[in-house]
């Protein structure tokens, strides 16, 4: 048995590395491609670009490695499948679950790794991929804005035209709305773009002003050889705040100890919903005796009661509200936990899904195992994302809606390996039409 699993092994390692490879390749490239206008041109230097690239492949690597997992399970044992070698494995008195054991293995030692990685070092690698874009923003405001075309602020509109060195640009417009009852818009043949500490100058040349008041239908026109605007860095969402972790960018101890958090909040708030159910019931009881005896007699007793009983119920709908909020971010974080627990879990239950259907598909080709593995890792992620949508709303337990895609994949492996045992002839792939080259 041991000559068996590290046969099985061997060749599923061969194919896995090679999978996991194209897979970052192809994301990456699509990622790149979808950046590239954020940098090229702009003078930004090779080593920053390169660094902005390698911090976002940690999102690429998590999201691969489970791909090229069921990639890797399909083409080994539909390999093996078509040589036969499944067939004298099964003539030998090898069962099933034999043949399954190297692949555990290999699905074990995978979730051994990516687990550590996706709860410490991918968070690490989100938020420092977010600082360096902040660093970025801050040192170089120009790279915000889009060439030759119109760039939304807060409350003006720049239109920027051809870029002519790393921070200045020509046929540059403001259309600044500001003020509601008068248009005004700013032309200038270039302009320089500086960055300060807490915004950027806009230092335009050869330009005029033109104004428009809406109330006296008076037009003006101004002319300048020089004119400075300064924008602060909130009106370009640049700002110190958004440098806070978001839950994706928190490691498994900041988001247990978010949900902790909103946890004992809610406890506090339960408890002082107890104390304030038993303070009102006292208080009413109050009211009551004086309404019997007269209120009239005791006035100033009568209106405490009374502002006392309005302050009780004010912050009982007030609490009313802030549970529903405190119990959503528990599932906001609570869904972050189980996501970067499911992911790595992800390559065992696909190769639970990947070796009956390897063998059943009898094709050992890459380019059918990575059509076949693209439509389960379609529904796999849309399942994902609906339950990470229906958790995050508190429709759905965070835990049901992160493992649910796993139960799934599970639960379609199971009954392939059933159909696989039972030798069940009417359930056949038919891969004709996806091989060209066979008849």
């Amino acid at each position: 048995m041991k000559i068996l699993y590290k046969y099985i092994l061997k060749e599923l390692a061969k194919p896995f590395f090679g999978s996991l490879i194209v897979i970052i390749m192809v994301l990456l490239s699509n990622f790149i491609l979808k950046n590239i206008d954020k940098f090229l041109g702009k003078g930004i230097s090779l080593g920053v670009v390169m660094k902005f690239i390698f911090l976002n492949s940690a999102w690429i690597f998590s999201l691969a490695v489970p791909m090229a997992i069921l990639i890797t399970t399909l083409m080994t044992f539909g390999r093996l499948a078509s040589d036969n070698e499944i067939t004298a494995f099964k003539a030998s008195g090898i069962t099933f679950f034999e043949i399954l054991k190297p692949g555990i293995l290999f699905g074990v030692i995978l979730i051994t790794f990516m687990i550590p990685f996706n709860l410490w070092l991918l968070p690490e690698m989100n938020h420092s991929m977010k600082k360096l874009s902040y660093e970025i923003s801050r040192s170089r405001p120009d790279v915000e804005f889009n060439e030759q075309l119109l760039n939304s602020l807060a409350d003006k509109i720049i239109y920027v035209g051809k870029r002519l060195s790393n921070n200045s640009f020509n046929d540059i417009i403001i259309f600044d709305n500001k003020n509601i009852n008068v248009h005004t818009t700013i032309l200038s043949e270039n302009g320089l773009f500086h960055a300060l500490q807490d915004g950027i100058i806009l230092d335009l040349n050869n330009g005029s002003i033109h104004e428009h008041i809406i109330e006296s239908d008076e037009y003006r026109k101004t002319y300048f050889n020089n004119y400075k605007i300064a924008v602060p860095f909130k009106d370009l969402n640049i700002n110190s705040d958004n440098l806070t972790r978001r839950e994706r960018e928190m490691n498994i101890h900041l988001l247990t100890e978010k949900i902790t958090y909103y946890k004992d909040e809610i406890d506090k708030i339960n408890e002082q919903n107890i104390t304030n159910t038993e303070t009102l019931d006292s208080l009413n009881q109050l009211i009551s005796n004086l309404d019997k005896i007269g209120p009239k007699k005791d006035m100033l007793l009568y209106k405490r009661t009374q502002n006392k009983i309005n302050k009780v119920n004010i912050e009982q709908k007030r609490n009313m509200k802030l549970i529903p909020k405190h119990k959503k971010e528990v599932y906001k974080y609570g869904v972050e936990v189980h996501k970067k627990i499911t992911l790595p879990f992800a390559c065992l239950f696909f190769i639970f899904l990947g070796t009956p259907l390897g063998i059943m598909a009898r094709k050992g080709n890459m380019s059918i195992s990575i059509g076949v593995s693209l439509i389960f890792f379609i529904i796999y992620w849309s399942f994902l994302i609906i339950g990470e949508n229906l958790a995050d709303n508190g429709q759905l337990n965070p835990a049901i809606a992160m493992w649910l895609p796993n139960i799934i994949v599970g639960i379609t492996a199971y009954y392939l390996y059933k159909m696989y045992s039972n030798e069940n002839k009417s359930f056949k792939f038919n891969l004709k039409f996806l091989n060209k080259n066979k008849k």
